[in-house]
């Protein structure tokens, strides 16, 4: 199996390492699954400051990325797919996470601050914008371990269990729609009882009542 290398550009570099020690990030790089590479932006300043950010033209709040390390950190790889986690970006869902965790073999997560990032790396270096929703955060660092994560579950050895990505909510074996309702023990806990059928042992009532209680997505 072909190991898949992902790459984080960002100027908080320990906000992404951080994540590497536990969950599927720890599994897929222990199982050699994944490398995990972290890239603090700051490395590829414009100056001995430090400096990857400045004022925007035209004026306005906030800060910008300057194209120059962006550009130079994206220029120390051979072809890689980059992804920049943006408002404007396509919205992320479990479709996408199948097909990257198929068809990918290097992904750079560029992770925003500040205001944005400079439009011609995003015109002329990214492959594709990336939105969680619609919402926004102070940086990109979360969407991007967010997105990630759904793409290295889905990897093989990942998880310890291998049917537990493939029968996940807005999985193809779900038909895209949400899991059934789960119940655990105690059969009974204050008053409220689990589903009679899923204690009958008939495997073939529990999965008709599973089915039966499956969500569609649910949309805006």
């Amino acid at each position: 199996m072909k190991q898949l290398r992902i790459s984080f550009l960002t100027i908080h570099p320990s906000f992404i390492e951080s994540y590497k020690t536990f969950g599927v990030f720890s599994a897929a790089i222990k199982n050699n699954i994944a490398e995990i590479e972290v890239v603090d932006l700051r490395n590829y300043a414009i100056d001995k400051r430090g400096t990857v950010d400045d004022a925007p033209y035209g004026g306005g709040d906030g800060m910008v990325l300057r194209p120059e390390p962006v550009v130079k950190a994206l220029e120390a790889y051979n072809k890689p797919y980059v992804v920049y986690l943006s408002p404007k970006g396509e919205t992320w869902h479990q479709g996408l996470a199948e097909e990257f965790s198929i068809c990918s073999s290097h992904i750079v997560f560029i992770c925003g601050r500040f205001a944005g990032l400079d439009q011609r790396v995003i015109d002329h270096y990214v492959h594709k914008e990336i939105s969680l929703g619609d919402f926004v955060l102070s940086g990109g660092e979360l969407a991007a371990l967010t997105v990630a994560d759904s793409i290295l579950r889905l990897k093989p050895y990942v998880l310890g269990h291998p049917d537990s990505a493939r029968f996940d909510s807005f999985s193809k074996a779900y038909d895209r729609k949400l899991e059934h309702p789960l119940y655990t023990r105690p059969s009974s806990f204050r008053g409220h009882e689990v589903p009679a059928v899923l204690l009958s042992g008939d495997h073939e009532k529990i999965s008709t009542w599973r089915k039966a209680n499956r969500e569609r997505k649910k949309t805006l």
